[in-house]
């Protein structure tokens, strides 16, 4: 500026890399202590995928596109992935993925544990909890009635071995 020339740098040519732009797809609830729960984004060649999962842990795919969680217990759960462009560099972070965890029911089949053979309406039940879905399996009888509750009433059969199993499911 003393001098009053002024002159203009050749232009710079830069070039302006595309980031990459994960979104992780999976279930957003979990029941406590479940394993092999999937999360994933688009694959892309070239890439490397830094997954981080917080209440949980990443039991396969790790470093790839999809990876498998086992879950731990009940509360909140968080999946967190960045992806990189290897030739590149360029990399971008997806959006946190929050998880519920929710407590696991615990079914408790209380009742009978010896009847008479072909004795009908003996009682089978296990605490209601208002929401959950129940279902029972039977061996060596019937259920006349209360499928899909939490308490039923059983006809047994013939002389032998049975088994009533209950199944119960948190929505």
């Amino acid at each position: 500026s003393a001098t009053g020339c002024p002159i203009t740098t050749p232009a710079y040519n830069v070039t302006i890399n595309p980031n990459p732009t994960p979104v992780i797809s999976g279930s957003n609830t979990a029941c406590s202590n479940q394993n092999g729960v999937t999360y994933s984004t688009p694959a892309a060649g070239g890439r490397t995928y830094n997954w981080t999962v917080t209440g949980g842990t990443i039991a396969a795919g790790a470093g790839t596109a999809s990876i498998q969680v086992n879950w731990g217990a009940a509360g909140a759960g968080l999946v967190q992935l960045t992806e990189i462009i290897n030739a590149t560099g360029c990399s971008t972070a997806a959006t946190n993925f929050n998880v519920t965890i929710n407590a696991a029911p615990t079914p408790v089949v209380s009742g009978l544990s010896t009847v008479c053979a072909n004795q009908s309406g003996v009682a089978y039940s296990s605490p209601n909890v208002i929401g959950n879905d129940y279902i029972w399996s039977l061996v060596g009888g019937s259920i006349p009635s209360g499928e899909g509750t939490n308490s039923i009433t059983v006809n047994w059969a013939s002389a032998g071995a049975g088994t009533v199993t209950l199944s119960e499911f948190a929505p």
